[in-house]
């Protein structure tokens, strides 16, 4: 149950740091900044909270489940997929996109783990 916890502390943590980056660049950058930053974070953040439902849901209901390890793979692997055709749609579609702002988000979020890691020791 821990690791389930761990999942979706994670995956909470996510949504706080996009939010909290995309009010910094909001209020320091300007409005195109903030645009890009929540964008990317939530391009990010969505399908790895769907990656977590898809590994929790069954654990829930049912008690004697395990998780294998194909599993968490091809869950892996279809979250990158989905977050490179996100954040390709958002730089060819979005026309103000601000590229340091769209950096500084995704290493953000995407180091979200490291969060929960450190508030557990």
């Amino acid at each position: 149950m821990y690791a389930i916890s761990d999942m979706m502390h994670t995956s909470l943590a996510q949504y706080v740091i996009v939010f909290v980056v995309t009010a910094i660049f909001a209020v320091f950058v300007g409005q195109d900044a903030a645009y890009t930053a929540l964008m990317v974070g939530l391009a990010y953040a969505v399908p790895a909270t769907l990656l977590v439902l898809y590994l929790a849901l069954p654990k829930i209901t049912a008690a004697s489940y395990k998780i294998g390890a194909h599993a968490v793979l091809y869950g892996e692997f279809i979250k990158i997929v989905i977050v490179l055709i996100l954040m390709g749609l958002i730089v060819t579609y979005y026309e103000n996109l601000h590229w340091p702002a769209f950096i500084t988000s995704i290493i953000a979020v995407a180091n979200s783990y490291f969060i929960v890691l450190f508030k557990r020791n």
